[in-house]
């Protein structure tokens, strides 16, 4: 379930974010997908509000470590 969610999450965000980032570096836009994909995968493993902020948290800092 979670490597479907990341398979179709992922492009999708990268498509929906990639022309409101133009004026963002490369790693700030990276956080921001890695932020909103990680917060809709939190909401949709956990349900509820703290699961979403977590996978936001989380998927922001992946996402900015990455190159």
């Amino acid at each position: 379930m979670k490597k479907i969610a990341m398979t179709t999450l992922r492009p999708a965000a990268a498509a929906a974010l990639e022309p409101r980032c133009s004026g963002l570096s490369r790693q700030q836009t990276h956080a921001a997908i890695g932020a909103g994909v990680g917060g809709a995968l939190g909401y949709v493993l956990t349900g509820g509000p703290v699961g979403t902020i977590a996978g936001a948290a989380a998927g922001g800092l992946i996402g900015a470590g990455t190159r």
